[in-house]
């Protein structure tokens, strides 16, 4: 920042306007980002840093009191650093492992082609086999395995007895292992 410049008023209004931004831009945020870099490793971080410095201080009530405007957007980017090591020493950010660092050796979620096709297989058989049920045996089955009822709720609903009810589901079951086996 070049210090001693005349012409470190800003404006008419007793703090920077927004009015005011782009001449503070323009003046002051390549030497922000200059400063934050030779502090950070993270140019994005630098640049962050200094548009924050620059919001602060738009964001002032006051400058009055203020004589030096660049030394003062100075110790704003200081303390703005000092608040950045605080933070990543409490945090112990340089610790941290990149979760994608991590998840790059794990097994992948997305299904692998054969799993799909296998899942297909297995879904197709097993609808051809409830296809070969009585309709009363797969009414009950799909009443049980799929809505959820009771043996005795499904025999109210199909006016039937829960020993109708079970042997229906037996044979269901046993159907089912016959013509899936482990599938």
């Amino acid at each position: 920042m070049n210090s001693g410049e005349a012409g470190d008023t800003l404006g008419a209004c007793d703090a920077p306007c927004a009015a005011d931004l782009p001449l503070l831009i323009a003046r002051y945020r390549p030497a922000l980002v200059r400063y934050f870099s030779r502090h950070l490793q993270s140019a994005d971080d630098a640049e962050d840093l200094a548009q924050e410095a620059l919001v602060r201080l738009v964001r002032m009530p006051s400058l009055s009191g203020v004589l030096n405007v660049e030394a003062f957007l100075l110790q704003i980017a200081s303390n703005l650093l000092r608040d950045r090591f605080r933070r990543d020493k409490s945090h112990q950010v340089l610790q941290h492992v990149s979760i994608d660092e991590v998840a790059k050796d794990w097994p992948s979620e997305d299904p692998h082609g054969e799993c799909v096709y296998e899942g297909n297989r297995r879904l197709q058989a097993f609808l051809a086999a409830l296809d070969e049920l009585s309709p009363r045996c797969r009414q009950v089955f799909l009443l049980q395995r799929y809505e959820g009822l009771t043996y005795s709720a499904i025999a109210k609903r199909l006016e039937i007895s829960v020993s109708a009810v079970e042997k229906n589901m037996m044979r269901a079951l046993l159907h089912f292992d016959t013509r899936l086996g482990g599938s």
